[in-house]
């Protein structure tokens, strides 16, 4: 059983430069510690491993590898490491299945309460508000951001975190001397000021195709739960959604209109089993946390959701019959019911059954 040492740091980074061995780090390290796999002769590797040929590549690289200058420039560029081991590793990131040997980061890792926020890269401006107003409120009661740095949902889930007061981290898919995208330079320096940026890839990689989906695992890995909002039927958001399933965490989805193609992968997150979400309390009450409700809130509704509006009372009524009443289609109803829920005037029932919820004052 392998016993982290604090000496081993500068060879579990050295190692990652070798990343064919290195993701296969578990099969090894027990046997023989970081330190000292790097430090055995020639003889004593080709031995320990059989004549393995990935080991003779090893002994080519490690031969032109400098140890010394790579970890230099962790401290030039001012990174911190955290490894598996240590305390300031997200204690969630420990349990999943596929666990970074290590995190390379800049910025501050402390937090008890993180929810991951991701989307589409191309969002309506729906969806830009969304992923502003929900990372704003979640904020408050406590939650850490954690998204990807990518245009769309993920950069206004982090500037919404930032306005609200709070704090986020942004998972790269790239190493931190290559923030991507550069347009998000700026936003990169914002977050380490209030969060941090995280890369498990050693300095000098460049962003690549599969280097994403391998980041979307430590996303969901770090989160409770993970909201998606807007997400095309092959986004890379599902993929993350797909992670935080498998490790038990919690997926919520924000429902689209069914003509949306933005739309079709939160829509059948939702079909799947996936939380609708419609209010910040449906992610609170998940997690036992108490919510703030004003007492009076005042909207303005639009001639539509008035007329809609004018058809529910106290008695849930089945969307179908809410159609024929009002002789409007189902997906420009959906888009209105929506609408309405997010101003908290109307409320779901099992089976597609609508109510009138009047716990809010309405300008007309």
């Amino acid at each position: 059983m392998y016993h982290f040492k604090n000496e081993d740091k500068p060879y579990i980074y050295a190692l990652s430069f070798f990343s064919p061995l290195f993701r296969r780090w578990r099969e090894w390290i027990d046997v023989v510690s970081p330190k000292d796999f790097f430090l055995l002769s020639e003889s004593e590797l080709i031995n320990l491993f059989l004549g393995s040929s990935l080991i003779q590549e090893f002994i080519i690289f490690r031969r032109k590898f400098d140890l010394e200058r790579e970890w230099e420039k962790l401290e030039e560029n001012k990174v911190k490491m955290t490894t598996l081991w240590e305390e300031d590793f997200p204690p969630l990131l420990k349990e999943i299945k596929n666990a970074p040997l290590f995190l390379l980061y800049k910025g501050d890792l402390k937090g008890d309460k993180f929810i991951g926020i991701v989307g589409t890269r191309r969002p309506s401006s729906y969806g830009i508000k969304m992923a502003e107003a929900f990372s704003k409120e979640l904020v408050k009661y406590g939650f850490i951001v954690v998204s990807g740095l990518a245009y769309g949902i993920d950069t206004y889930a982090h500037r919404g975190a930032i306005e609200g007061g709070g704090k986020t981290f942004a998972v790269l898919g790239s190493s931190l001397d290559h923030i991507y995208p550069s347009g998000n330079l700026k936003l990169a320096e914002r977050i380490i000021e209030n969060g941090a940026i995280i890369s498990e890839y050693p300095l000098g990689t460049k962003p690549a195709r599969y280097t994403f989906p391998q980041r979307n695992r430590i996303i969901s890995g770090i989160c409770q739960g993970v909201l998606v909002i807007e997400a095309g039927e092959k986004s890379g958001a599902l993929i993350t959604a797909s992670f935080a399933a498998n490790e038990g965490r919690d997926v919520f989805a924000i429902p689209g209109r069914l003509t949306d193609e933005r739309s079709v992968g939160t829509n059948k997150l939702i079909k799947d089993g996936a939380k609708m979400v419609v209010d910040v309390f449906d992610i609170l009450e998940e997690y036992n946390i108490a919510y703030e409700i004003k007492k009076e809130r005042r909207f303005n509704i639009t001639p539509e959701e008035k007329f809609v509006l004018s058809f529910l009372n106290s008695e849930p009524i089945f969307i179908e019959d809410l159609m024929k009443n009002l002789n409007i289609d189902l997906s420009t109803l959906m888009f209105i019911i929506i609408s309405l829920q997010g101003k908290g005037l109307v409320e779901e029932y099992p089976g597609l059954r609508y109510a009138r919820k009047g716990s809010a004052l309405v300008d007309e």
